[in-house]
Parts: C-alpha cells; structure tokens; sequence
C-alpha cells in the first residue's frame, strides 16, 4: 500500500554543500508537516553523500538514480528526476510534486493551499510556474527550447533516430492538446498535479527510454509530456502569484519578495551586488523573527 502524503519534494542535487542543506531547512520550515523531501543524489553511488541533508529530518530520501544514466543537464537530468517520479509513485501518494533546484528556496507557507485551490479550479490544468509570465508580467521567451525541438524532431535529428522518434511522439500527442514547440514551465520550481504525474507514469513514459540523451532541458521534456498525457501548463510565477521564479538570479530584492508575501524563488544566486551567501542570510533570518534585525542592509543598484 502507498503512503498518502501531501506534497512531496524532488530535489536533484549536484553538489554536496551547506546551500543544499539551507534548501530542504526551507523547505521543511515552510512545507504542511505531511510531506516527503526525496534528493537526487547526483554526486555518488555509495549512499553516504548529504549526510547533513539527511540528518535534518526523517522526511527525507538521499536517492541515488541508476548506473549508466547520462551525466549531462539536459535528458540526463530529466533521466534521473524521471527514476526519481517513478520511485516516489511506486511507494507514496502524494497529492502535489514539487520539482525543487537547489537553489531554489521556499520563502512563505502555504504554497500547497495555493497549488490545490488552482488544480481544483480546473482538471485539465496539470502544471503550474513560470511559464508564459515572467515576475515582472512580462512575457517569457521559449526561442531556444523551441529550437530544440525543432532541431530534434528535424532532418538534423536523423543523425540521432531513438532521439527524434520519442521527441516526434511525444509532440505529436502533445499538440493534439494544443502544445507549442517550447511550452514549459520554468525547471527552478515547478509543481505537478497528482493526477498529470500519476497520468504519465501509468503509460510508462518516466520509465522508456529515448528521451535520456536528448539535448532538451529537464522541464522542456516534462512539460511536453505533461501536456502530451491532456493536461496544460498553468502560470503560477506572474505579479500576483504565489512563486516569483527567473532563471537566472532573483527577479527583486529577498525583501521585497518577503513583503510581496511570495512563496517560491529561484535563483538564489545573485541579486544585484548581493552574493548567494548574503541572500541566504536574509532568507535564513526571516525563518528565524528574533534574529530579523540583523538581517544584511539592503542593497542599492
């Protein structure tokens, strides 16, 4: 019997460092105590990498993905997040997956609420992030996923044919529900309904191979499949909503995204002249109300 749990986590992580322990301490500090954190171990094979990580809480998995996967960030990625979906699915139930980078932090609660009342508001929606707004409410660019695309299902793709036959499977289904070349939700954070990841799974498509090796960013290829199983992608990361997500850097200062009550982030890297360090501790501190004063000057750019 599977294990109900309400939202469940999925963190690929690459290198084993404090910032990934900061990243599940959000995550636990914020998430519904019904959850599950399952990481990604992309660093060993031995079981022992992220030992910090695993002291924090008996809510999470340290998973180490099979041999032979590709080591690369594009269908590689999307390899091992797949091995992870169908591992948490066969043992768990949870009613929302979180697709989480590691530089990604939560930075409010109730991001669950927020996801469920908009699942709920429509059966078909199956995604939710950053896809056609940007935090600004400006409109976000899929040139190059959409070359991507194009280029594998192409003639060029002949030279890879495993390759170009699933991409022009997968697209052709998905088109049939109105997908356009490129469509996805952005891969810093993104949050699947039970029934969009549970859909894919029973077809087998996070366990067939011909997708592994494909030059398409981890999100290309789950949005696609997403919407090839008859869901759609839904904006969750615009001015009025709960995730407030760029690819690269923070869209504003960490304190105006805390007084702006937004939930997510991504990427915690950089903002402005802010290093990844000194926007941490900003975030760390708001965890912690008696130690906010301290928090870093804001920075003036």
């Amino acid at each position: 019997m599977r294990i109900n749990k309400r939202v469940a986590f999925v963190v690929p992580a690459g290198r084993s460092d404090d910032d990934l322990v900061d990243t599940v301490t959000s995550i636990l500090h914020y998430s519904d105590p019904a959850r599950l954190v399952v990481v990604i171990d992309d660093m060993s094979r031995s079981g022992a990498s992220f030992p910090n990580v695993q002291e924090l809480s008996p809510d999470i998995v340290v998973l180490q993905p099979p041999t032979g996967l590709p080591s690369n960030g594009f269908g590689g990625l999307w390899a091992k997040t797949a091995f992870a979906y169908h591992w948490l699915l066969e043992r768990y139930q949870p009613r929302l997956v979180v697709r989480f980078d590691s530089d990604a932090l939560l930075i409010g609660a109730g991001l669950e609420t927020c996801a469920e009342r908009a699942f709920a508001s429509d059966s078909r929606l199956g995604v939710l992030g950053a896809y056609r707004l940007g935090p600004d409410g400006g409109e976000r660019d899929f040139a190059w996923a959409a070359n991507q695309v194009r280029v594998t299902a192409g003639i060029r793709g002949l030279l890879h044919p495993r390759r170009r036959t699933a991409v022009r499977r997968y697209r052709e289904l998905a088109r049939a529900h109105g997908y356009t070349d490129g469509d996805h939700a952005l891969g810093g954070a993104y949050i699947l309904s039970a029934e969009a990841i549970g859909t894919i799974d029973r077809k087998g498509w996070f366990t067939r191979p011909g997708l592994s090796d494909v030059m398409m960013g981890e999100d290309h290829i789950t949005s696609m499949l997403a919407v090839a199983a008859g869901y759609r992608i839904g904006d969750f990361s615009g001015p009025d909503d709960p995730m407030a997500l760029k690819w690269i850097g923070l869209p504003a200062h960490p304190a105006d995204l805390l007084s702006r009550g937004k939930l997510v982030t991504h990427s915690v890297r950089s903002w402005a002249d802010l290093s990844q360090a000194e926007i941490r501790a900003i975030f760390a501190a708001a965890r912690q109300p008696r130690q906010a004063e301290s928090q870093p000057a804001r920075s003036h750019s």
